[in-house]
């Protein structure tokens, strides 16, 4: 299983980039997944919801299952590398989305469309393959990033 972040602060394009690279992903065939990092807790998962009520009330885990899905929630304190190692062979691309201070290979990206430039090479980042900024880089980004998905090399 091939692993890449794609880190940078709000509004810098992460989302809509991970989006992109399943769309391709999946267009090839490739089985993905997508672990995305949220600061709060609270709106997740409305507590005025039948899985928000459960949650509340203590339940360990929770799940909902509609006619083409079924989402799993687990009312434990998250580990990123359990999680990583609970996908592998399950996916062929896992994509996280933050988590900016783990050591996945990593994409940064540079400029935020809301506050401007960001300077992320002050918060010491490791294992970074490249900058980029969605306003100008999108299609080299995408480029890059179908050679590296490409490559049969994995984490």
């Amino acid at each position: 299983m091939k692993v890449l972040q794609v880190v940078g602060f709000k509004n810098t394009g992460k989302t809509t980039l991970i989006q992109r690279m399943v769309a391709l992903l999946k267009s090839k065939g490739r089985r993905v997944a997508v672990i995305k990092h949220h600061h709060l807790d609270k709106g997740v998962i409305d507590a005025g919801t039948d899985t928000g009520s459960f949650l509340e009330k203590g339940a360990d885990f929770t799940i909902l299952n509609t006619p083409n899905m079924s989402v799993r929630t687990e009312n434990v304190q998250p580990s990123l590398e359990a999680q990583v190692m609970q996908l592998a062979g399950e996916v062929d691309v896992l994509l996280i989305e933050g988590y900016k201070r783990k050591e996945y290979p990593k994409i940064v990206l540079t400029h935020s469309f809301t506050d401007g430039h960001t300077n992320v090479d002050k918060i010491g980042l490791r294992n970074v393959l490249k900058h980029a900024d969605m306003r100008y880089d999108e299609g080299n980004i995408i480029q890059w990033f179908e050679e590296w998905s490409s490559d049969d090399e994995t984490v």
